[in-house]
């Protein structure tokens, strides 16, 4: 008993400590329910800047601008004064949009570093391509050639940097390869770092008037459900506006403290505070943050301090965030924990309220929505001022000498395989070690070795960790203090059982592993609350008793399997929230099971994927449909997938709608005997349909009952976006033919692949901007059905993006078909075994084809083995790719004339190639070429020899007589040597870089 007693009085001392250190101050209970900034901003929201934002616009969209190389433009201003929110108010205005053709946005920090600052930039030209490498030379290589390509705008956000050295070697880079217009915008503190940077005079920010600051302050504290202030509180409140002195931040930050105080006295003592008047004087915000700090209740306080664990610019997910939280002891326990995430999202918003984050966002994923916050720099530079060595965040761990030996909570940003017993030892009171990768692909992650000492784990005081693991070990079950793991994509299997004696564990994360099966005890994990399992493709078998887990409320992946006793009844009595995947359906044996599980009843589920094994003898159409409609969901549903359903119809909760009324998205794969789907057209809000191997299906849309009566017109599928219909054999029609449907108004892409019997398109989308075709013989089907062919096309005047793959009937160059598209920028064509793209004998004469696609920008052609002919007579062309095409000739090219406007030019496999087309001598814009399995080619032509010099790329393969001439001492070498990235296969073995589309 004495040394239990101790052992409390030494926690008591810890936690007033604890109290002493941050500063807290007595409260009642909680009601019982790298910065990363970026480019979305709701401007509904912003107050007092559109005079600064109209400025900038019309400074970025001069037309002066589009004769310069490129320019930047600096936002100069105190922390705080909303030098973000102003730059992302010019990066979304609809004038912008139109005029720029590439947008990127990188929050720079303190760190200026050139290497991942060009990788930020890359990942986000190429739309999130691989950018896994280091080596600068590739890295800069491919960045010229990607921003060579667009006129683009860059924001680079919240610079530090005044080294002149340091911009130099960025700015070579982006200027080198800008084309003509394209603009930076810079926000930063300090002037001389916009001195250094900025090519036109740099933007003063100033503080809000009065007025907006009043306003903003005003929707802040008296928001729509406080109620109206009185006049004494209204005169207070202008008081403590005008110590704000126009600073955005502070007004928000303290009029989120005001918001939950409703006694004139309270409102005069902030007032009164001589914190507000050191801002006027000083202009330093923190004090005023750190004021609405201090009236946060205690627990609050812990949680935003413990946010210094995570790097400035860094992007925080709300739940992951609460869940380590809870795994600290963070969340007051008063009453029942059943609800702690609901304490716990109260405390998330009540600090979003009071401006600690901002620019909360919901975004979609997979698996259902994710919400997203971030941290203002000053604000991150309050939280590391409270949380002191208690947290701390490192972008390498193998410099332990700079981590405080105190350190409770420490996060790790490195590519390098780090020890974890080393942590252990050499900091014995950490809580939370996380350690994160930069990229998520399993071959580019360095996995984390953990040694088996069975002493150290089980001394330790690790609540939380995060790591990479091949091979779990067993000496993981010691760690029994922890409560939340974060295995996210480890190359393993099994799970030792050992982790079943984890009895604290309240966060399991499985998530894009290899494993096959759980542990086989996990029912005693009693106090485990999230188990995430998506995208483990590979799960088969679920352990026996986890409806016992009376907390468990994510559950993303549950595998039926009988024939182990593991039945879906166990998810009766859970009360699941977010995604779940149901699999192996077909292993249910008894329909009872599905029934007492009471899906329906589960209305926290807000994405559900439900789904089949392979079919086989003792499975029946007629259990699968009664399966599926045991199986309805809540109406509140958002998400919902369908794959491998053998039944011949859809159940009456799918055709009544009411239940599905407010689905998302839907994907259904796999339901081969389906020949009829519910009314999908009439759901308000769906926005994602994707239709996959649905065999039986012939039409779409389906003609009813309401559909026929009476003469208004019937809008179908209002708020698709995206449709993805795949692998549909019998498919003929979107609908029947009904005269009084307007489909489709919304709706931006369409991919139809392999659906050979399909006799039409979506008429009436207005904005379909991306159309890939695959396996679509129908769309060039030549007589006699060639009038129905071309009826497709006229409907695609808004094309932007085409695609077409594998289509066999494509014979001819499509002139009438491509006709209507005016705005077409990219086309790609792949796979086309029969194109030969030659003229059609009964087509219109060649000078009729001039202004046909007169906006094409990118245009590339691989793997047509027949092609002998390409007919593009656009003036705007700036990139062209020629690939495993060995017919055709330079003579073949002969209409691409007038191409100073090409920037990328490649040529792979023509080798019927007999020398340069006269035709593409003079490419004024050329800076980058790429010349393999061309052997036909010897030299260049004059006209080209003038531009070698000039480019910035070169690399030639398998082209023995010009690689002879462009090497050292060849004689071409005098005009390839000047070119910054030069490469002969025959000479340097390196890795080819592929453009990326």
């Amino acid at each position: 008993m004495s040394n239990k007693l101790a052992e409390v009085l030494e926690k008591i001392d810890e936690i007033v400590t604890e109290m002493n250190k941050f500063n807290f101050i007595a409260r009642g209970p909680a009601p019982s329910i790298k910065r990363e900034t970026h480019s979305l901003v709701i401007e509904s929201e912003v107050i007092g800047r559109d005079g600064e934002k109209e400025k900038i616009v019309c400074e970025v969209m001069d037309p002066q601008r589009k004769r310069d190389n490129i320019s930047v433009v600096a936002i100069v201003g105190m922390g705080g004064l909303g030098k973000t929110t102003l730059a992302q108010l010019v990066y979304n205005d609809e004038r912008v949009k139109a005029h720029f053709e590439l947008f990127m946005w990188v929050c720079v920090s303190s760190d200026f570093d050139t290497i991942n600052i060009s990788k930020s930039i890359l990942e986000l030209a190429t739309n999130g391509g691989d950018v896994s490498t280091s080596n600068k030379e590739v890295l800069q290589s491919r960045l010229r050639r990607i921003l060579d390509m667009k006129r683009y705008l860059l924001v680079l956000d919240d610079v530090w940097n005044e080294e002149t050295d340091k911009w130099d070697e960025l700015r070579t880079i982006l200027f080198s390869g800008a084309s003509l217009g394209s603009v930076i915008i810079v926000t930063t503190r300090s002037k001389r770092a916009a001195s250094i940077m900025g090519t036109l005079p740099s933007h003063d920010l100033a503080s809000l008037t009065d007025e907006d600051s009043w306003r903003l302050f005003e929707r802040r504290a008296f928001g729509a459900e406080v109620k109206e202030p009185t006049d004494e509180l209204r005169t207070i409140g202008k008081t403590i506006v005008c110590k704000c002195v126009g600073l955005p931040l502070a007004l928000k930050a303290v009029a989120g403290t005001m918001r939950t105080k409703t006694e004139v006295s309270e409102w005069r003592a902030i007032s009164k505070s001589n914190i507000l008047d050191g801002l006027q004087s000083t202009g330093n915000v923190l004090p005023v943050l750190k004021l609405s700090y201090d009236n946060l209740p205690s627990h609050t306080k812990q949680c935003f301090a413990f946010c210094a664990i995570f790097p400035r610019d860094y992007v925080i997910e709300r739940d992951a965030l609460i869940q380590l939280w809870m795994a600290n002891d963070f969340i007051p326990t008063a009453g029942s924990i059943e609800n702690l995430e609901d304490k716990a999202r109260y405390i998330f918003y009540e600090l979003y309220w009071g401006s600690f984050f901002q620019d909360i966002k919901e975004e979609e994923t997979y698996y259902g929505s994710k919400i997203k916050c971030k941290m203002h720099d000053l604000m991150h530079d309050l939280a590391t001022q409270i949380a002191g060595n208690k947290c701390s965040n490192k972008l390498e761990v193998n410099t332990p000498r700079i981590i405080p030996k105190e350190v409770h909570h420490l996060s790790v940003h490195s590519e390098r395989p780090l020890e974890i017993n080393n942590v252990l030892k050499q900091f014995p009171t950490i809580r939370t070690y996380l350690v994160r990768h930069t990229y998520l692909d399993k071959k580019y992650c360095l996995y984390i070795p953990l040694k088996k000492s069975s002493s150290l784990l089980k001394s330790c005081s690790l609540r939380a960790l995060q790591f990479r693991s091949e091979c779990p070990p067993k000496e993981l079950g010691y760690m029994k203090h922890i409560r939340y793991l974060d295995l996210f994509l480890g190359n393993f299997e099994t799970l030792p059982e050992t982790i079943s004696t984890l009895y604290n564990l309240q966060t399991l994360i499985l998530s894009h592993t290899n494993i096959r099966a759980l542990p086989t005890k996990m029912r005693n994990m009693v106090n485990l609350r999230h188990l995430f399992l998506d995208n483990c493709a590979n799960l088969k078998h679920m352990p026996i008793g986890l409806g016992q887990l009376k907390f468990l409320q994510t559950l993303t992946k549950y595998v039926v399997d009988s024939g182990r006793g593991v039945s879906i009844r166990e998810l009766e009595n859970l009360i699941l929230c977010g995604h779940l995947s149901l699999s192996g359906l077909d292993n249910v044996k008894d329909l009872e099971d599905v029934v007492t599980m009471n899906l329906t009843a589960k209305i926290n589920l807000s994405s559900l994927e439900l789904e089949w094994g392979p079919t086989n003898k003792k499975r029946t159409t007629r259990n699968d449909e009664a399966l599926l409609e045991a199986l309805a969901p809540h109406n509140e549903i958002k998400y919902l997938a369908i794959n491998g359903y053998s039944g011949s119809d859809f159940p009456k909760w799918m055709k009544e709608t009411l239940i599905i009324r407010n689905l998302r998205r839907l994907r259904l794969q796999k339901c081969i005997n389906c020949a009829e789907l519910p009314p999908l057209w009439k759901l308000p809000l769906l926005e994602n349909l994707y239709l996959d191997k649905l065999e039986s299906l012939v039409h779409i849309v389906l003609r009813t009952r309401d559909q026929v009566v009476g003469s208004e017109s019937k809008i179908i599928f209002p708020a698709l976006k995206i449709l993805k219909v795949r692998s549909l054999p019998n498919l003929e029609s979107w609908h029947e033919e009904l005269s009084n449907l307007i489909g489709f108004p919304k709706l931006d892409e369409l991919v139809i692949y392999s659906c050979p019997k399909l006799l039409s398109v979506p008429v009436h989308a207005p904005i379909l901007h991306k159309l890939d075709i695959n396996k679509g013989d129908c769309f060039f089907s030549y007589r006699p059905t060639k009038v129905l062919a071309l009826e497709f096309w006229k409907y695609f005047i808004a094309l932007e993006t085409l695609r077409i793959d594998h289509s066999d009937a494509l014979v001819f160059w499509p002139v009438e078909e491509f006709r209507s598209l005016k705005y077409l920028k990219l086309l790609d064509i792949r796979s086309c075994r029969n194109f030969a793209g030659s003229l059609q004998v009964s087509s219109l004469p060649i000078s009729c084809m001039e202004g046909s696609l007169p906006q094409l920008e990118s245009l590339n052609i691989n793997d047509c083995q027949e092609l002998v002919e390409v007919h593009v007579c656009s003036m705007s062309l700036k990139y062209l790719s020629i690939a495993e095409c060995p017919k055709i000739s330079q003579e073949g090219l002969a209409e691409l004339t007038n191409l100073t406007e090409l920037r990328w030019l490649e040529l792979n496999n023509c080798t019927k190639w007999s020398a340069w087309p006269k035709n593409m001598e003079n490419l004024p814009s050329l800076k980058d070429l790429s010349i393999v399995k061309c052997p036909g080619i010897e030299s260049f032509p004059k006209g080209l020899q003038n531009r070698i010099p000039f480019l910035q790329y070169l690399y030639i393969e398998s082209c023995p007589a010009l690689e002879k001439r462009c090497i050292n001492g060849g004689d071409y070498w005098h005009l390839v040597s000047p070119i910054f990235d030069k490469r002969f296969a025959k000479i340097v073995e390196i890795r080819y870089i592929s453009p990326i589309y």
